[in-house]
């Protein structure tokens, strides 16, 4: 039997000194990790085991998204060099100690100093504010029970005064500390600790913890709770409000992608976007070029990308409803059956405003109905929904020159 590689007993060992909550969480981390790793994986294989769709579709392409999957930019991220932080398993570790040194106090005055040092070092951790801005806090008028949070102050005339949202256990800790008639005397005090005092305490907990002694201050705590909310997925400006950053740039500070992190999360999101999906064949995108009339019914003029113009008609409350008005995105889609096809051109304009060139690429038939499929000189693709016996009365073939055209009521229109 192999023996365990030292990384291994080292994990093992951190592991059986997580809480259940802890591992739990982390156990959930580390799917996340893998998740995103493996879609990678799996979009290159199923590249490699359906270059083309039996319908004769295109391949898919390099890391092609799965349903699902995807690499998760707020794990991918790196916390830049120089940037002082604990890790999730280190902030385990160093609240065990806390705990642990609290606990062993000899006497009770000595547990009273010591938890009024754990409840501020939790303030510290979970509220990610400084340690001036916490030796500062009235416990009797900056702390909302009900609602658990904190109000923290900042300097004098500061943008940094802000609301923070705290833990439900951490002001439940609070209470039942200040509810002990021996720790009375604190209200409104428990949190006036000397700052000198406090950082002493901190560094303390060396021999408990398996990480260097120099991450054992206030600021270190405030970096390793930008950077777990960011792992969580919190949004930076989010998470600069809670810390009281007066620009976004100081937040972005906590983290980077590298380059290959960083094509593999465009890669991902570029390859799963897709067209807009409807059961009609013909869509027109576009923005609205022109908007004519304004009683029952409006005129509504659509340009596309290639300078073609689709005219159509809808009632004035859809043209409300949609926020239509020149310069707007919108499509203009067709259902198939309302496309007509003629070999002349003067019978195309006869009977309907919108009237398009194209050359017959397919034709499809079966009991019912035929479908023509075309392509426009611009590629746009039509397609035209006809009887058996009108393909036979035009003699229509591929690579026929047709007009394809359908009435301004046709079109539906859609707009964000």
């Amino acid at each position: 039997m192999t023996a365990p590689h030292p990384h291994e007993l080292r994990l093992q060992e951190m592991a059986a000194r997580l809480s259940p909550l802890a591992l739990a969480r982390l156990v959930d981390m580390a799917s996340g990790l893998i998740q995103g790793q493996d879609s990678a994986r799996s979009a290159a294989n199923s590249v490699a085991t359906s270059a083309a769709s039996p319908a004769g579709g295109t391949a898919l392409a390099p890391d092609a998204p799965q349903p699902g999957l995807g690499p998760k930019a707020t794990r991918l991220f790196f916390v830049p060099e120089g940037v002082r932080y604990l890790d999730s398993l280190q902030l385990n570790d160093l609240g065990q100690a806390m705990d642990q040194w609290a606990a062993a106090a000899r006497s009770a005055p000595m547990r009273r100093a010591r938890q009024r040092v754990r409840l501020l070092y939790l303030m510290l951790r979970y509220s990610g504010a400084k340690l001036g801005e916490v030796l500062a806090l009235d416990d009797t008028r900056d702390l909302d029970f009900a609602r658990s949070v904190v109000s923290l102050a900042g300097p004098p005339g500061s943008p940094e005064s802000r609301e923070v949202i705290l833990p439900v256990f951490l002001l439940a800790e609070i209470q039942a500390f200040l509810a002990d008639p021996g720790n009375e005397p604190l209200r409104g005090k428990l949190f006036a600790l000397d700052q000198g005092f406090v950082r002493r305490k901190l560094l303390d907990q060396a021999p408990r913890v398996a990480f260097p002694r120099e991450l054992l201050n206030p600021t270190v705590l405030r970096h390793s709770r930008a950077v777990e909310l960011l792992r969580e997925g919190v949004p930076l400006p989010v998470v600069q409000g809670l810390l009281g950053h007066a620009s976004l740039v100081l937040t972005a500070g906590y983290c980077a992608f590298s380059e290959h992190d960083s094509k593999r999360i465009l890669n991902h999101v570029i390859q799963k976007e897709t067209p807009m999906k409807t059961s009609a064949r013909n869509t027109f995108s576009g923005v609205v070029s022109a908007v004519r009339g304004k009683q029952l019914l409006v005129e509504v003029v659509v340009k596309t990308k290639s300078g073609r113009e689709v005219v159509t008609v809808i009632t004035d409350e859809s043209r409300k409803n949609l926020g239509i008005a020149e310069g707007k995105a919108v499509a203009a889609i067709v259902k198939a059956p309302f496309v007509l096809l003629s070999k002349d051109e003067g019978q195309a304009r006869m009977s309907a405003r919108n009237h398009y060139l194209g050359t017959i690429t397919a034709i499809r038939s079966d009991d019912v109905a035929v479908e023509v499929v075309g392509t426009l000189d611009d590629g746009m693709v039509m397609c035209a929904l006809i009887t058996n016996e009108s393909v036979g009365s035009m003699d229509l073939k591929v690579g026929d020159q047709v007009w394809f055209f359908f009435k301004a009521f046709s079109p539906i229109l859609l707009a964000d």
